[in-house]
């Protein structure tokens, strides 16, 4: 166990770093007993942060000239990392594909540093020690964004389905196998189709543009045929240009679903294999098989939905050589668009309560190898997110073919665009174009107190886009 003392404004950001090189850190109040030492200093504009490990020292100081609030605070969050990653660095020996970045969205801060009058790439390779390839990576998702970070200040619209048919050992979301929850089914619907109805004619009524719609869950298509079309038909709405839902799970679909589905104007649906290898769905309780993926797969390709494809790299007993079985598997369907998730084990997946502490040091042959057969097959990356506990401290990646890329997600992962939610454990952000500030309304993550308390959420999201 690694003990952590700080005296940073914001030590979780210093415990996050420490987390890249320990997988069992703690925070400590007593700077004697503690085994990383993160000290802060602020003398007038003069700002040094020093970080103490296994006798090495590291510092590294800025002057906070003419910043403001916001400005300094994203500098120092740097600097204060940058130097407990240096010093952890030169102790162990060890560096990171990312370096000292912990945020989820190295697209976004290369954004920002370009709007600072700084060379992203130079600043990720020297000041943050970013491997190239992963910078090469921004540079090329950058690319591929260039023509969705034009498009305008409208809307998106979620819709979170919290059901699922059975839960996966990784799955850290909320929500709940739909047959153990089956008597709250029918006031679930009826309560978001409620949501949905009361969004979008405050939407209307107050000029807030929606281009965008994504159904996520949980498993959306989860619900029988009856209920999805009861939801997706309280979404009218003119000039939708993309209508995403995650069908998820292939023991989910069906042709009955599917033709509701595309009844309702839906035009993009996920189906997930996650692997190839019917060992490792029984072991992560997918309740399918690789031969359901390829009839499911089959039957919605029939329907001219643009589909995606999920892979997970570092799944339990998985090597390199069955990851890449899965994903050459997956390209003989050529799906529109395939995303490379690396395994994260969370707080609440039962992989983590298991004490699974996954498949260090082979997974980023995984990921690399997908990387490489897809790029020669002409996918290109065109979004990426990180998340803590990744494997291998690696990345999500989605990629697509020529011009089919999933606007919604992009707009997600880089908070580009202002998302108005509904449904349990939905969060609605608003993004204050040329503030630099985002604010957040949540509804209740437990289906019960969602149900329950409907008009408080309604209430408090609907004041937020006023």
């Amino acid at each position: 166990m690694i003990k952590v003392f700080t005296n940073f404004s914001y030590p979780t950001e210093v415990e996050d770093v420490v987390k890249l090189f320990f997988s069992d850190v703690v925070a400590c109040d007593n700077q004697q007993d503690a085994d990383v030492v993160c000290l802060y200093e602020k003398k007038s504009d003069d700002i040094t942060n020093t970080c103490y490990y296994n006798g090495k020292k590291v510092s590294n100081s800025f002057k906070a000239n003419n910043m403001d609030d916001l400005q300094f605070w994203r500098v120092a969050k740097r600097f204060a990392k940058t130097a407990v990653y240096n010093c952890l660095k030169k102790a162990t020996g060890r560096s990171m594909p990312w370096g000292s970045l912990t945020g989820i969205r190295p697209v976004k801060l290369a954004v920002q540093l370009t709007e600072e009058g700084k060379d992203y790439k130079s600043e990720f390779a020297g000041f943050f020690d970013v491997k190239q390839d992963k910078i090469a990576l921004v540079e090329e998702i950058l690319s591929q964004q260039e023509s969705i970070r034009s498009a305008g200040n409208y809307t998106d619209l979620y819709i979170g389905i919290p059901f699922c048919v059975s839960r996966c050992s990784y799955c850290s979301f909320t929500g709940g196998e739909i047959a153990r929850l089956s008597k709250y089914v029918e006031p679930y619907v009826d309560t978001l189709c409620r949501e949905i109805t009361t969004t979008l004619q405050f939407a209307k009524d107050h000029g807030v543009q929606i281009k965008n719609v994504y159904f996520g869950g949980g498993t959306p298509t989860s619900l029988d045929a009856k209920d999805l079309k009861r939801i997706l038909q309280c979404v009218n709405i003119a000039g939708i240009e993309e209508f995403t839902v995650e069908a998820g799970r292939p023991d989910t679909i069906d042709k009955d679903k599917l033709d509701v589905m595309l009844d309702c104007g839906v035009n993009r649906i996920s189906v997930n294999p996650q692997s190839f290898n019917n060992c490792t769905l029984e072991k992560v309780g997918r309740r399918h098989t690789v031969e359901d993926m390829y009839d499911k797969y089959n039957l919605a390709r029939s329907y001219p939905f643009v589909i995606n494809a999920d892979l997970i790299a570092g799944l339990p007993d998985e090597s390199v050589e069955m990851f890449a079985h899965s994903v050459d598997s997956l390209l003989t369907l050529h799906p529109d668009n395939i995303t490379v998730h690396t395994l994260a084990l969370k707080k609440g997946a039962e992989l983590k309560l298991q004490n699974y502490h996954g498949q260090q040091q082979i997974v980023a042959d995984m990921v690399q190898y997908s990387h490489d057969v897809l790029h020669k097959n002409g996918y290109k990356a065109y979004y990426m997110y990180r998340q803590k506990y990744m494997s291998d401290n690696l990345e999500n990646v989605g990629f697509c073919l020529d011009g089919k890329q999933c606007v919604y997600n992009v707009d997600n992962m880089d908070e580009l665009r202002s998302i108005i939610a509904c449904g349990s454990n939905a969060i609605s952000k608003r993004i204050f174009y040329g503030q630099n500030r985002i604010e957040r309304s949540a509804n209740a993550k437990d289906v019960i107190t969602y149900i329950n308390n409907i008009d408080q959420y309604l209430e408090r999201k609907l004041k937020l886009f006023m």
